[in-house]
């Protein structure tokens, strides 16, 4: 779309495994911590979908076929967004929230949760700005 923004990313760091948005997998088959919460272990729901990539036609799946792995390493890294503020030479960390809480940051989500059929979803039902010509 033509649009840039001064962003920061968190992207090679251990950010996102200090805010627990990460995990690796030893922590996600012990179960990890997320969202304020243990979540279980996932060995034993994952163990059949290990070293396949995708996962059958389940969104996860094709959600993690399209990022080139398997459903287990897809869920190794979740959503979760911080904010911090620099005063006087301090970082200070403002604000952070996972899991859904991040949804009000992809403004149109808060509309179709209100429409009849609210988001209606079956299977990947977003594409990339450069994707809308392919469905």
């Amino acid at each position: 779309m033509g649009w840039t923004f001064p962003w920061a990313s968190s992207s090679d760091t251990d950010f996102n495994f200090d805010f627990n948005v990460s995990v690796t997998e030893e922590q996600q088959r012990e179960g990890a911590e997320y969202n304020y919460r243990r979540e279980a272990p996932t060995s034993d729901v994952f163990r059949w979908r290990e070293g396949q990539k995708g996962g059958g036609d389940s969104a996860e799946g094709k959600l993690a076929a399209m990022c080139g792995t398997n459903v287990p390493s897809y869920h190794r890294d979740r959503p979760g967004m911080s904010a911090f503020a620099l005063e006087g030479g301090i970082v200070y960390h403002t604000y952070s929230t996972y899991a859904r809480g991040v949804d009000p940051f992809f403004g149109v989500y808060h509309w179709l949760d209100r429409a009849p059929k609210g988001r209606n979803e079956t299977g990947v039902w977003w594409h990339r700005h450069d994707e809308y010509d392919d469905h």
